[in-house]
């Protein structure tokens, strides 16, 4: 039997329209977030990307001295929620990003959690992101600590063990 053959009786069937189908430009956005600063104001941010920073064009926009017209960016992946600072590399800039009073390195994704407190320019002014938190098991976390596990003492697998 020729494969094409074969592949049009057996796996694609019939053609039926989905009943979830969207038309096209029918776009839903499901990634959320929220920022409250520290009078309690709060902003709910509907994108899966949003852009921080000065300029007006921004998607969250923080005035300072020190925040950069594009400063950082969070961005919603599946179950995770990432800042991204994207200034601060330099000796002489004094833009920086910082979560839960830590200073962070431009150009690295990290992991946030919500709760987290951020600061952009300067660590005074601090906001509070809030989101819905991804459930089930991170596929690539799991595969990290299997890694960890075959490489470890007898004595560590037995106390994991028990």
């Amino acid at each position: 039997m020729q494969l094409s053959k074969f592949l049009t009786q057996n796996v694609r069937g019939p053609r039926r329209p989905c009943p979830n189908a969207r038309r096209p430009g029918d776009l839903r956005v499901t990634a959320a977030f929220t920022l409250t600063d520290e009078q309690g104001k709060s902003m709910t941010y509907n994108k899966a990307q949003s852009i921080i920073g000065s300029s007006s064009s921004c998607d969250v926009k923080v005035a300072g001295p020190q925040v950069a017209e594009q400063h950082a960016a969070i961005i919603q992946k599946g179950k995770q929620t990432f800042l991204k600072p994207l200034v601060g590399e330099d000796m002489l800039d004094d833009s920086r990003s910082w979560k839960d009073g830590v200073a962070l390195r431009p150009g690295v994704s990290y992991v946030l959690a919500s709760g987290c407190r951020l600061a952009f320019g300067t660590p005074e002014t601090c906001f509070t992101i809030g989101f819905e938190e991804g459930t089930g098991s991170n596929p690539l976390v799991e595969m990290m600590m299997k890694g960890m596990l075959a490489s470890s003492s007898p004595e560590v697998k037995r106390a994991l063990d028990s």
